[in-house]
């Protein structure tokens, strides 16, 4: 897959996330300020013609999953997380200041591993325990292994959580569920494992035509294809048990408008957030 595509979506992500105040400005850049300034219309228009905007979707996915990860770690013994495919998400870094005995490792592919390296080591003082490194799902057995990350950063007797956000749906189904399969298998051998990810629902009704425009439109952007994995609920955890999770909670916007600080779609969102536990 060409990455500069996704590389694309993460400058963008990173901007959203930083006008919303919950980013840092060094995660920002002139070129991702002008992609957001430039997209400010036509997400302003899909919210009012449409009633969601990726703009929302983005928000709404990323508080939903910062709270579920907030109650693993105070409730349920969680003292180590592994992040996949981090980007710019602040997220590491806000966790480790919130919690400094946390072990916090991102995880990327080498460019991105080098870029976020470089932002973090000169705007702030990391944590011993955060640290960054190189992770490809798909190999096997190699320094950059999902196994050989998890067995070299991990304590195998404590619980654990693995998060992936705005990634899956760049695979096809059968890809990626081989991937969730892998996370499912590999830890086992953790006392608890949980999996956080986000999964979009296909568009159905007046809203179908406005999402599936703008998926291709995003396509094109990215020059990478995007896939719409499950038309509801009850498929996206059906799809996630049978990729060897033993229990799975769906995750819904609606569910937390009077929770949560995120924004309310006036249609149905068009994200989920799946807690699937090994």
């Amino acid at each position: 897959m060409d990455s500069s595509g996704i590389s694309f979506t993460a400058l963008y992500t990173g901007h959203v996330w930083y006008a919303n105040q919950m980013s840092e400005h060094f995660f920002t850049s002139p070129l991702s300020h002008l992609m957001y300034r430039s997209f400010q219309p036509i997400e302003s228009l899909a919210e009012s013609v449409a009633g969601i905007s990726i703009r929302q979707t983005l928000l709404q996915r990323h508080v939903i999953m910062d709270h579920r990860l907030n109650d693993l770690i105070r409730n349920h013994g969680v003292n180590q997380v592994l992040e996949i495919a981090c980007g710019l998400s602040p997220r590491g870094l806000h966790f480790t200041r919130r919690y400094p005995q946390l072990r916090y490792v991102e995880a990327d592919l080498p460019n991105m591993v080098a870029r976020k390296r470089e932002l973090l080591t000169q705007n702030v003082k990391l944590s011993a325990h955060h640290q960054i490194v190189e992770c490809n799902f798909f190999e096997n057995g190699t320094p950059a292994a999902l196994d050989t990350v998890l067995q070299q950063h991990f304590d195998a007797s404590q619980p654990l959580v693995i998060v992936t956000e705005g990634l899956v749906n760049y695979f096809e189904l059968p890809v990626i569920s081989a991937v969730w399969s892998k996370i499912a298998h590999l830890t086992r051998t953790f006392p608890a494992a949980w999996y956080l990810t986000d999964v979009y629902p296909e568009a159905q009704g007046a809203i179908a035509p406005f999402v599936n425009a703008g998926r291709k439109t995003l396509g094109k952007m990215t020059r990478a294809k995007t896939s719409l994995h499950f038309r509801s609920a009850k498929e996206a955890r059906e799809g996630f048990l049978a990729a060897g999770f033993r229990e799975v909670t769906v995750h819904k916007p609606e569910q937390f408008y009077d929770t949560l600080p995120i924004p309310r779609s006036r249609r149905r969102a068009q994200v989920y957030v799946v807690e699937a536990k090994a």
